[in-house]
């Protein structure tokens, strides 16, 4: 029996992966990119590498994910080629993972079908792909971390350029690897794997040493609001965001997700200690826990950070499974039983997360990907390539919101109606906030643009036009029909200049 499902194996991986990528081909197509994609998208096409380093600590993220998109925003491709970008490193991602990962090959199958592989890292085009495939190449790479340092230190140097909660993973990964090869120094009085760990571990301190330079004086950013707190409050807060973080991923209650973090917690400390290696679940625990403090002191983060967890999971499954076989424990019946364990509770994760995807709770559900939408960008870009000249004066209201109208009009150019400045992604700048009246708006383009008879205003969600109301007397030639999950719907208004005698 165990002869015909390797055998089978190959074919089972190849339909999984086929059937994985033609469901997230569908879901890519349906998908309508949003402001956080498209103000990537303008960044690197607009700024320069140097510029793009200066604006980083604005956006929140480090550089990876711009650098990598810049290339393709520069030659002109249009703008959903960024979803094309991500959905080919989850592709890969899953690939790795459905070829070469330790799990059963039916968990594999519900773990790639699940959130965890499709739609939010895929699909929704934004830097987190990156924190998954690194993950998973690190994972894949983890027995050869000796024998390649430099290679498994440039995967680490790159962690680190995906995100900053990355830091977390990427940092503990590098220590314990660290403190592996130090312990095997001491104890055998070889230099020979201290020594190559050498080669690569400075790799991921470099790079953190970068991700500083970038975020220097990140206070400034409106993106972080420091707070702090005492003790026991910091505490209490911690333990509150260990919960939200399960919940929000899967949907359980309190008492469930208490029942599932015992079961993983047991599990895990019998496989250390049958391993007689503590290190996969320290790094496990350590970025969940990063990840909580980072929600309570810096700033909250959302499901697409929560899901780099389940990665981190991986990781450590992964990196068990190899730490078995390189110490000759893979046989263990008590080290086999508590990894089954775990295995089981990869699928149960797999499975809740798969139903919570399918419910009305979650606002980026199944049918919210295939029938809804997440902006109206796209369809107000191709009216105003269709009606408005390049030449015109178009004015935007709030310049995240119409960034990802923008995003599909290479040609074209907006003036934030705030500032009067020519616009293209949102710095969130005190500049991009200002409010301002309609008829202070109307008086500065006549003085500005004597030469034209009409403008065009762009209205959406938040604007900065102080009394919406008077547009009521202006001509609408657009307006989004129905509502989108992002709140991206769209007026534009034609509006004469011309004095009336």
């Amino acid at each position: 029996m165990k002869e015909v499902c390797e055998k089978l194996k190959p074919y089972l991986v190849i339909l999984v992966f086929s059937v994985y990528v033609l469901f997230n081909g569908i879901l890519l197509w349906y998908h309508a990119p949003w402001r956080d994609e498209a103000n990537v998208w303008l960044m690197a096409r607009d700024l320069s590498p140097l510029q793009l380093l200066k604006e980083i600590k604005y956006q929140g993220h480090p550089c990876l994910w711009y650098f990598l998109v810049m290339p393709f925003a520069k030659f002109g491709l249009p703008f959903r080629t960024i979803g094309m970008i991500s959905t080919i490193v989850m592709t890969v991602a899953a690939g790795i993972y459905l070829w070469k990962g330790p799990q059963w090959i039916g968990i594999k199958a519900l773990v790639v079908f699940s959130p965890v592989f499709t739609y939010f890292y895929p699909t929704i085009a934004r830097n987190y792909c990156l924190i998954a495939l690194i993950l998973i190449l690190l994972a894949w790479n983890y027995s050869e971390r000796n024998a390649h340092p430099v290679r498994y230190g440039i995967l680490l140097g790159l962690l680190v350029q995906a995100d900053t909660i990355a830091i977390a993973p990427a940092g503990m990964i590098a220590f314990v690897w660290l403190v592996e090869n130090v312990y095997n120094r001491i104890h055998t009085g070889s230099m020979e794997r201290l020594g190559n760990c050498l080669k690569g571990i400075w790799i991921p301190f470099v790079s953190l040493l970068f991700w500083m330079v970038q975020f220097y004086q990140v206070s400034d950013s409106p993106m972080f609001e420091f707070q702090s707190f005492g003790g026991r409050e910091l505490l209490r807060e911690i333990r509150n965001y260990a919960y939200i973080i399960l919940i929000r991923v899967t949907g359980f209650s309190q008492t469930m997700c208490t029942i599932f973090f015992v079961a993983v917690i047991l599990a895990a400390a019998v496989v250390s200690y049958r391993l007689r290696n503590i290190g996969a679940a320290t790094v496990m625990l350590f970025s969940y826990l990063f990840q909580c403090v980072f929600s309570v002191m810096v700033y909250q983060l959302h499901i697409w950070h929560y899901l780099s967890l389940v990665f981190t999971f991986l990781w450590m499954l992964w990196a068990m499974q190899k730490t078995a076989e390189e110490k000759k424990r893979e046989k263990d019946r008590i080290y086999r039983g508590a990894a089954g364990i775990l295995q089981v509770l990869l699928g149960i994760l797999a499975v809740v997360m798969l139903l919570h995807w399918n419910s009305d709770a979650e606002p980026s559900n199944l049918q919210q990907a295939l029938h809804g939408s997440y902006s109206d960008g796209q369809n107000a870009a191709e009216f105003i390539r269709e009606e408005i000249s390049p030449d015109e004066i178009i004015l935007s209201t709030d310049v995240p919101m119409e960034s990802t109208i923008l995003a599909y009009l290479k040609d074209y150019r907006f003036y934030y109606a705030g500032s009067g400045k020519i616009t293209t992604y949102a710095d969130w700048s005190e500049e991009q906030s200002q409010i301002i009246s309609l008829d202070q708006v109307i008086a500065w383009c006549r003085e500005s643009f004597p030469e034209k008879d009409y403008i065009y205003l762009i209205q959406s969600r938040d604007s900065c036009i102080a009394d919406p109301e008077k547009l009521d007397g202006q001509e609408c030639i657009y307006e989004t029909e129905g509502v989108t999950v992002r709140g991206e719907e769209y007026g534009i208004y034609r509006i004469g200049l011309k004095n009336e005698k």
